[in-house]
């Protein structure tokens, strides 16, 4: 297994990550397709991980949650997670880990350790961007990183679907400048942002269309809680209708996912997408609307910021509400300018899976012959 002269051929990867349905994140499989294309022979895997002997010369680590389980309380997960990456560095495996998020959605304090160990095993960090890399070195001084950016969704959704198209397929008005707000909104913050900026501003003929938004649900979510499940089942089928209808909103509830086949109309039938994390240092909503030749609104915050800035899509400050207008207002302009088109030249030449995919594959050498 040990390679001295690390001939992309003969490195056998890992990457840890659990498949779940056809609905799943497209990340790492996209991800791991563009590795192979560059010679390395990579898998993903959660079991493996946990229950194979197999030799590897790289395991490269997402999130942390996708390691230990999202929900994840079992008090003995932490001494199983350090025995396994022993064991594995044992037999000449050098450990990856690509930074997806600064801290864990819903911490606790098992998820934080997971990350604390993560983040202390691995052998090379990669950011996808300089924010990243810099607020890392503060908290690890001596490790190694490197910035590769998130690749674009290429050969993943159906790209070819016109703007009169997708509206047509999913019921919306021809007329209106549509606002999507993708994913799933996590807290009341980000709907407070969201449609407080949205309703303030100024546009005619305007359209919010967010498929993942109230907080509601139609299932039986709050199980034995019949108050909770109740007001639930009320604001789906009472609330969410007649706010949609009074606030031009176009909006779905946050625990019914998009259908893969369905995902590529929400974007391509959009002006504008607006991401709308507060504090997150990634989003994939900036690539995949860069796919799609369409203009990016976000934070000026962590990477997000960062790359929307590089390739001249407006941000603004999540916690100022008129700098949001301004934001959304510029956003206006330049979706009539071809900004869209511009974002996505840039995305075709720095962040297309064949050049990520190689500068992966130089990452898992340099892992396995400069790290003794």
């Amino acid at each position: 297994m040990n390679n001295n002269g690390a001939d992309s051929q003969s490195i056998n990867a890992l990457i840890v990550f659990k498949k779940k349905g056809e609905n799943d994140n497209p990340f790492v499989s996209v991800l791991c397709d563009a590795i192979r294309t560059a010679g390395i022979n990579v898998r993903y895997s959660q079991k493996e991980f946990w229950e194979s002997d197999a030799a590897y010369d790289i395991i490269h680590f997402q999130w942390p949650e996708e390691v230990v389980g999202w929900n994840c309380k079992a008090p003995d997960i932490i001494r199983r997670l350090k025995e396994r990456i022993a064991f594995f560095r044992s037999r000449g495996t050098h450990f990856i880990y690509t930074r997806h998020s600064i801290c864990p959605h819903c911490a606790n304090d098992i998820i934080s350790q997971a990350y604390d160990i993560i983040e202390s095993e691995s052998d090379i960090v990669v950011h996808m961007g300089h924010y990243s890399q810099t607020e890392f070195i503060k908290k690890h001084p001596g490790s190694r990183n490197v910035i590769i950016p998130h690749h674009i969704f290429q050969y993943t959704y159906k790209e070819n679907i016109s703007i009169e198209r997708a509206r047509q397929y999913l019921r919306l008005p021809q007329e209106a400048f549509i606002v999507t707000a993708f994913g799933k909104f996590r807290n009341w913050e980000e709907i407070r942002m969201v449609a407080g900026a949205f309703c303030k501003w100024n546009k005619a003929n305007k359209l919010l269309l967010a498929p993942r938004f109230y907080p509601f649900s139609k299932h039986n979510k709050y199980g034995r809680n019949l108050l909770k499940r109740g007001l639930s089942r009320l604001g789906y089928y009472l609330v969410m209708p007649l706010l949609n209808r009074f606030l031009k909103f176009y909006a779905g509830v946050n625990d019914e996912l998009v259908d893969n086949y369905d995902l590529p109309y929400y974007i391509a039938a959009s002006d504008v997408i607006f991401i709308q994390r507060k504090d997150a240092l990634n989003s994939s909503n900036a690539p995949l609307a860069f796919l799609y030749r369409k203009v990016v609104v976000g934070p000026a915050t962590g990477n997000i910021g960062e790359i929307l800035t590089a390739t001249g899509n407006p941000t603004f400050d999540p916690n100022n509400q008129e700098d949001i207008l301004q934001a959304l207002e510029k956003a206006r302009t330049l979706s009539a300018w071809r900004q869209g088109e511009r974002s996505h030249d840039y995305a075709l030449k720095y962040m297309n899976i064949y050049k990520i995919g190689k500068e992966y594959a130089k990452t898992y050498k340099d892992a396995i012959t400069l790290i003794k």
